[in-house]
């Protein structure tokens, strides 16, 4: 009663879980998270221009060349505070993505197990059913059988002895009368030859 899955099936099913945590692996950092490194990247560098010419501004503008030579000059911790922080931004960005994908396929792997429970449960069900009607029939027609070969085994029996014991009572019956009849006769002769009056009526046959 019980349906297992076919092993191509299982194998089909590990493929694609192996799949999925493949390309999940390779959707870590994607294009859209590329993009949104190159704008910060950009606007952090912009930000980083302006600022630069509004300190020589507010300290005394000296030229073009003096501005630029200032850019040139900070641009290294620039780019290393800037890395650090699209870095940090977007791994938090990352972090955050792959918990809600977890809870998501945690959600469905849920629903899915609930759903095999709830399948199995029946299967389960129908199984244990199946096997307690059998169980349950098997039973009762044994309990019937034994009655009914009781019943019958007990009329036959008493049909039987009713048919012998007849039987059996004529017979011993007749048996009876003979004797009687053949005891009777020898006393008749006897009497005769003795010369003695015989007035002895002879036995009843029983019939009557």
């Amino acid at each position: 009663m019980r349906i297992c899955a076919s092993p191509k099936k299982l194998q089909e099913a590990c493929m694609e879980k192996k799949e999925r945590e493949a390309h999940k692996r390779e959707a870590i950092f994607t294009v859209r998270d590329a993009e949104s490194a190159v704008v910060t990247y950009t606007v952090l560098l912009l930000l980083y221009i302006v600022g630069i010419c509004i300190y020589k501004w507010s300290t005394g503008w000296d030229g073009v060349l003096a501005a630029l030579t200032q850019l040139d000059e900070n641009y290294p911790r620039f780019n290393r505070t800037a890395i650090a922080w699209i870095v940090f931004k977007e791994g938090v960005d990352i972090m955050f993505r792959r918990y809600k994908e977890w809870r998501v396929e945690h959600a469905q792997n849920l629903e899915r197990a609930r759903a095999a429970g709830i399948a199995e449960g029946i299967e389960k069900g129908m199984e244990k059913g199946v096997e307690k009607g059998i169980a349950e029939g098997m039973e009762k027609g044994v309990e019937k059988g034994i009655a009914e070969g009781m019943e019958k085994g007990i009329a036959e029996g008493m049909e039987k002895g009713i048919a012998e014991g007849m039987e059996k009572g004529i017979t011993e019956g007749k048996v009876a009368v003979y004797q009687e009849v053949a005891a009777w006769n020898a006393r008749r002769l006897e009497a005769e030859a003795k010369g003695i009056p015989f007035n002895e009526p002879p036995p009843s046959n029983g019939t009557g």
